[in-house]
């Protein structure tokens, strides 16, 4: 491939989570097969892809068991596995730490393990943790203490919290509901003053934003239906001007460029989304952002590799 890259958005399954994944889900977590993983499966795609270095993070339905000594367990179980694939191959791959989240205490304890003991790159936060989303006001001490750290924070969609099993039922939740997820957790962000609380964290909001692009003029329209709503709490266009996207998935041709309406070249970052996403498709999706013929080559070369070395100071 042409480009060289980063990739900020790819996945690691550790033998803890594995666990966790075929005995509460049947290896469907969120109607999606467990794919087969171990760093080998990180690195020869890198090597496919052209990727030189991989932040790697857990995927959903992450990591709450449902059971508060069980989740934190987990927690510590994948970060270990994380950080011990980020030293034995430092110069290639980085990674997400995870958090126990919805507990507040512990979450505390393991942002400051993970950026002092573990080299953590950062943190992936799950869009909801079994229906408590971004967002809810008792998570507020997390948020605090990721804003005092000036934490890099990667949301990843899971299922909706409350989930109708009847409508939709043949297609997979990551293919819409993770859109749809995604685009609820950021606006109950926006409507608890998250963005405007904690500035000092940088958010990287996956799949080209979702569905945001699209609604982020109607959203200023809600004060019109309830006046109670203060300026912040819909200015969603200033707040997706500040945020990092990712490119995982089919962006091409509709979600980019409406995203790109809203914010600059320099807040886009690539990302594969592998081992959910096959190898095959990895790649034609990649092949598609090299080629197409609706960015420049000084766009490309930011997009895939350059402002994740700004944003990760490499």
């Amino acid at each position: 491939m042409k480009y060289s890259k980063i990739d900020l958005h790819a996945h690691y399954l550790s033998p803890g989570y594995k666990r966790f994944l075929k005995d509460q889900f049947n290896d469907m977590g969120d109607g999606v097969k467990t794919p087969a993983y171990d760093i080998d499966t990180t690195l020869q795609i890198m090597d496919q892809v052209n990727i030189d270095y991989s932040v790697i993070s857990i995927s959903s339905p992450h990591i709450n068991t449902g059971e508060k000594s069980s989740t934190i367990e987990l927690a510590d179980e994948v970060n270990e596995y994380g950080a011990t694939q980020h030293a034995k191959y430092a110069d290639k791959i980085g990674f997400f730490a995870s958090l126990p989240i919805p507990y507040v205490a512990e979450s505390i304890t393991t942002i400051d393990h993970a950026l002092d003991q573990q080299n953590a790159t950062g943190f992936t936060l799950p869009t909801n943790s079994r229906g408590t989303y971004l967002g809810d006001p008792k998570l507020d001490p997390i948020m605090q203490q990721l804003n005092k750290r000036h934490a890099l924070v990667a949301l990843h969609p899971n299922a909706p919290g409350t989930f109708d099993a009847t409508v939709m039922d043949k297609i997979p939740a990551p293919i819409v509901e993770f859109f749809f997820d995604t685009t609820r957790a950021v606006i109950n962000m926006l409507q608890h003053g998250i963005f405007a609380r904690y500035p000092d964290i940088k958010f990287i909001i996956p799949h080209a934003g979702a569905v945001l692009p699209i609604i982020a003029s109607r959203v200023p329209l809600a004060k019109q239906l309830n006046p109670n709503l203060t300026n912040d709490q819909i200015d969603i266009k200033s707040v997706l001007s500040n945020q990092y996207f990712d490119v995982a998935g089919s962006v091409l041709p509709q979600q980019l460029p409406a995203l790109l309406q809203l914010i600059d070249s320099d807040k886009l970052v690539f990302a594969s989304d592998t081992p959910y996403t096959p190898t095959p498709a990895v790649l034609s999706l990649a092949n598609q952002l090299e080629d197409t013929n609706m960015l420049s080559d000084a766009f490309k070369q930011k997009m895939f590799k350059t402002n994740a070395q700004k944003l990760l100071n490499l």
